[in-house]
């Protein structure tokens, strides 16, 4: 984030302000808001388009809720495609891997309270969805190698080759709030689900195959 602040800078936080959009960050020629679903992010834009303010897709921002706009965007895209190519896809963001050693926690604590009461069983029971959203997410992995892509889902590896591969894309995911699960159209078998993401960073993934399908 720039430390000398843009002469547009301060209207624009006022008019935010009135139109109820938080303000996260901001650069010479930038402006993230909050924009908690995709929905509200293309509300939030078309509010910020008068003030020159255009919306920048696919940007290296794993984080959920985040909504990155520029002024120029040609040179902003330009910036987005270079540093793209070096996001870490290989494991979930940091946020996703904290909230479920925190869920992992909250397991042991159910388990234990539980031991201690005579309907142990709803303990357990509960407790089992913390411990298998945690291996859901310390679980999942991804690696490209020269022959295929490899993705771990719970602990157990699956290799797709990339001659098998036709088609990369998302789609939104059913309870999972503003989460999108990335999927591989293959050549001889069903579709294949990498996984749900935040919307953001599926589609960093979805980009990131794409491109190296098309290197291929």
């Amino acid at each position: 984030m720039s430390t000398e602040k843009p002469a547009w800078l301060q209207s624009t936080r006022e008019f935010c302000r009135d139109a109820g959009i938080d303000v996260a960050g901001w650069g010479s020629d930038t402006l993230i808001v909050n924009a908690e679903s995709p929905d509200r992010a293309k509300h939030v834009a078309s509010q910020l388009r008068p003030l020159g303010f255009e919306p920048i897709e696919n940007e290296d921002d794993a984080e959920a809720g985040l909504l990155l706009l520029s002024r120029d965007p040609a040179a902003t895209r330009a910036k987005q495609k270079a540093s793209g190519a070096s996001a870490d896809v290989s494991k979930r963001p940091t946020v996703e891997r904290v909230g479920a050693l925190f869920e992992a926690v909250l397991f042991i604590w159910f388990i234990w309270y539980g031991a201690n009461t005579p309907k142990f069983w709803l303990y357990l029971g509960g407790g089992s969805l913390f411990l298998l959203d945690a291996c859901r997410v310390v679980g999942w992995r991804l690696q490209f190698t020269r022959e295929a892509i490899r993705v771990r889902r719970y602990f157990l590896w699956v290799t797709i080759p990339w001659a098998h591969v036709q088609e990369v894309n998302t789609r939104p995911t059913w309870g999972r709030g503003h989460q999108e699960a990335v999927w591989l159209k293959l050549a001889s078998k069903p579709p294949l689900s990498l996984g749900a993401f935040n919307y953001r960073f599926a589609r960093i993934i979805r980009d990131r195959l794409r491109n190296e399908i098309t290197q291929r």
